[in-house]
């Protein structure tokens, strides 16, 4: 038997196969797909495809039939979904279409937005599809991998229209003890919030107005990915949009979405508070599991900065459905109740390895960073200039040259250099650069072992070159 983990949350649904053990693709190239809906001619697009048109569309797309997961018809009915059940259905179709080649058990871990009935809901679309269901899990449980005696651990998470943070209970097994959520306080107001913010920016300075075009703030909104991902190794971001002849550019500056930010962390910081209050646990250090959804948002740091005697833990994408793989005994023993079983507990005594890509890693040397780039057979080293990759000689700045007429690679296709602790890859080319058949938006964090592609097949490797006394 093959078992798949499924992590719920209408940001971006994930899923984690256990032979090999790696992050899957679920959405297109896409390794999240995020819980959007939209009517298009005779069908009804749902993730990724949704969501990148969803403000093309601004009152025909949905983004809440799982948050709001229930049977009651739609305001705005279509002939694809009469309700949000109809369109959960048609998104987990989609997903489980791309996966089931993988595996053929599903155990699933899912957030405390969904209540008993809404549960109840998911279990019928799940039996209509034929998915072989195994057991649900509660997502910060799953995730928790580390035991923290003498702290009080708290679980924060972010959806698209709620935050939320969970008190673990630690003891011979992890308990689910409380969960509290802030209603309003999700990313879908959060990018609301910023692409205002970028508007009012290319006002003020060049008097260029891009919310009066659909297609101009459609095109913030999906950019938005890569500008938190550059802001979190720069203070400082250049983004440029092009109407007709003229580029109009405009310097967002990392406090600039901190500051859109802080009603949200406010509202964290003051549901925390609650929890410690309640369970007495004032005085108590605390230790914060912050999930990849929340810990990239600019502001996250500054508000645990807030928090005395904390410390954090990252959890890494993914972090719930590597978990619930590491349970199959547990939903052994309660196969012989009626139904599915739901976990809320799990024995401290198993640890799981959180990694999308523990294939490409070798043994000892699994934390390493890459140093070098191989093409070809050739080795170039990565240092923190950038080594650009493309069909340009080395006197436009290219590093790694190919030959012109490769199909899609560009003069100038991408650049990789270290920033800080991190490998970072800049994306610069017209038809696209991919990490592990990922596109990628604008940079992304490499790590050793990862494939990159650039054009239609053009492939290099991230490597590690040892010196001798670490072999």
């Amino acid at each position: 038997m093959s078992l798949l983990g499924l992590e719920l949350s209408d940001v971006g649904i994930m899923v984690v196969s256990n032979d090999p053990l790696e992050l899957l693709q679920v959405d297109g190239a896409d390794r999240e797909s995020p819980g959007f809906a939209l009517p298009e001619g005779n069908r009804l697009l749902v993730g990724r495809t949704a969501e990148d048109k969803a403000h093309l569309h601004p009152r025909r797309f949905n983004n809440i039939f799982w948050s709001q997961l229930n049977t009651e018809p739609l305001k705005q009915p279509n002939p694809y979904a009469q309700n949000h059940a109809e369109m959960a259905y048609t998104h987990l179709a989609k997903i489980w279409e791309n996966i089931k080649g993988h595996g053929d058990e599903l155990v699933i871990a899912v957030p405390g937005f969904l209540d008993r009935d809404q549960l109840g809901l998911f279990l019928g679309i799940a039996e209509e599809l034929s998915i072989p269901l195994k057991g649900i899990v509660a997502l910060p449980v799953a995730a928790s991998s580390t035991p923290c005696p003498g702290r009080m651990l708290l679980h924060l998470d972010i959806h698209l229209h709620w935050s939320e943070v969970n008190l673990l209970e630690q003891g011979k097994s992890l308990n689910l003890e409380d969960s509290v959520t802030a209603e309003g306080k999700g990313l879908h107001n959060l990018h609301k919030e910023w692409v205002e913010a970028i508007a009012a920016e290319f006002v003020r300075t060049t008097r260029f107005d891009p919310l009066h075009r659909a297609d101009f703030e459609q095109a913030l909104y999906n950019r938005l990915p890569s500008i938190l991902v550059a802001l979190q190794h720069e203070p400082l971001v250049m983004c440029e949009m092009t109407a007709g002849p003229k580029t109009h550019r405009v310097s967002l500056s990392r406090d600039l979405f901190i500051q859109k930010s802080e009603a949200t962390f406010s509202e964290l910081l003051r549901l925390i508070k609650g929890i410690r209050d309640r369970y007495d646990g004032a005085s108590q250090p605390v230790t914060l599991q912050l999930t990849h959804r929340i810990n990239r948002l600019p502001g996250c740091k500054e508000m645990v900065a807030k928090m005395t005697d904390t410390q954090t833990i990252e959890l890494e994408p993914g972090s719930a459905a590597f978990g619930v793989l590491n349970l199959n005994e547990e939903l052994i023993e309660q196969r012989g109740k009626k139904g599915v079983s739901y976990l809320m507990s799990r024995p401290w005594t198993k640890q799981h390895t959180m990694s999308p890509h523990p294939s490409s890693q070798s043994a000892g040397h699994t934390s390493m960073q890459p140093t070098h780039i191989l093409y070809r057979n050739m080795a170039y080293p990565i240092s923190d200039q950038p080594l650009t990759i493309g069909w340009g000689g080395q006197e436009d700045g290219v590093g790694v040259t190919m030959a012109d007429e490769m199909a899609g690679v560009s003069e100038r296709h991408c650049s990789i250099q270290i920033r800080g602790k991190e490998v970072v890859l800049t994306d610069h080319s017209t038809n696209g650069t991919f990490v592990d058949e990922t596109p990628v938006t604008n940079t992304v964090v490499l790590k050793l072992g990862q494939i990159i592609r650039v054009g239609t097949g053009e492939k290099l490797q991230l490597i590690a070159c040892l010196e001798k006394h670490e072999a």
